[in-house]
């Protein structure tokens, strides 16, 4: 009777396990039937068991000094690349803009648990609702509606979503700290902000000659640049270590964005705002372009010059 028992028993586990991985989470996203063909052994996907590598633990009474950075990464940058490549997803190959959007599950309105939030304030207190966030990335036009004789009888709206493509830089906000526990200058990114960039239609001009100053001009004016909203790195973070990026020096190398961007930071950024009493930009008190990129450096300095001075040789 024991027996009998315990056969009923491990019988309904395994059903109960079965159902388990048959449960989908209301992803929209597209599932492949089968793992992508991408080498001649069997290739490990890293997101079947990568984790982010927790911060070390750190104390408000161990930190002597911190100073809050806001840098912009540009993906038009080369050593950018790996953030912005593929365009299009190729098996397990992803950008970050991809990576992100796949988080948020943008195309399911209606799913709210496993998915990435995104606010709409840089402290990341007020997370968007689905519908708003659909309206965030997708761009609304008003186009002619004409009939079958070729007259136009009104106007219609055309929602365009945007692609991951079209990010084409990212604003992240980050704190550099001193920790007297481990004596050392350490930073962590507090949250990133996806920019995506697009050209609005120009109804003045219907082509662009690059030997026309003024097209080229007016093309350059019509480049549109439009704020994602704010994301929690730590929240993200589960995400990015999970998806392999492109080793330019080793593929057998395999590295997360969570190891390029957290822990390696091999990326190129521009510094356009430190911490101030006016909580400026240094576009604010500096309008030359070249002049910024000196203030940035100087900034860059600044805080390389502190480590320096830490120590006594």
């Amino acid at each position: 009777m024991k027996k009998f028992k315990l056969i009923a028993m491990l019988l309904l586990a395994a059903t109960f396990a079965f159902a388990q991985e048959d449960e989908t989470d209301g992803s929209t996203l597209e599932q492949p039937i089968r793992k992508p063909v991408e080498t001649v052994w069997e290739q490990v996907n890293i997101g079947e068991f990568a984790e982010p590598i927790a911060y070390p633990p750190v104390r408000q009474a161990d930190v002597m000094y911190y100073w809050t950075i806001w840098r912009t990464i540009d993906l038009r940058e080369k050593i950018n690349h790996p953030l912005y490549f593929p365009t299009e997803v190729r098996g397990t190959w992803r950008s970050l803009g991809q990576t992100i959007f796949d988080a948020i599950d943008i195309g399911n309105t209606e799913r709210t648990e496993g998915v990435l939030p995104v606010y709409s304030d840089e402290m990341c207190t007020y997370p968007y609702s689905r519908e708003e966030i659909q309206g965030l990335i997708s761009n609304v036009s008003t186009i002619a509606e004409i009939d079958e004789e070729g007259e136009e009888i009104g106007t219609k709206e055309l929602i365009i979503q945007f692609e991951p493509k079209e990010i084409i830089s990212y604003n992240v906000k980050e704190v550099w700290y001193f920790d007297k526990q481990y004596s050392t200058f350490r930073v962590q990114i507090l949250e990133i902000e996806p920019i995506i960039e697009y050209e609005k239609p120009n109804n003045n001009s219907s082509y662009y000659d690059d030997e026309n100053q003024e097209d080229a001009e007016d093309v350059k004016a019509n480049m549109i640049k439009k704020r994602v909203g704010y994301i929690y790195y730590n929240e993200l973070r589960p995400f990015l270590a999970k998806q392999e990026v492109f080793n330019v020096k080793n593929q057998a190398a395999r590295v997360s964005f969570d190891d390029l961007i957290t822990w390696k930071r091999d990326f190129s950024s521009l510094i356009y705002k430190e911490s101030n009493v006016y909580d400026r930009d240094i576009s604010d008190y500096i309008a030359n372009s070249r002049d910024q990129r000196i203030e940035s450096e100087r900034i860059t300095d600044k805080m390389r010059t502190f480590e320096h001075d830490l120590w006594e040789f």
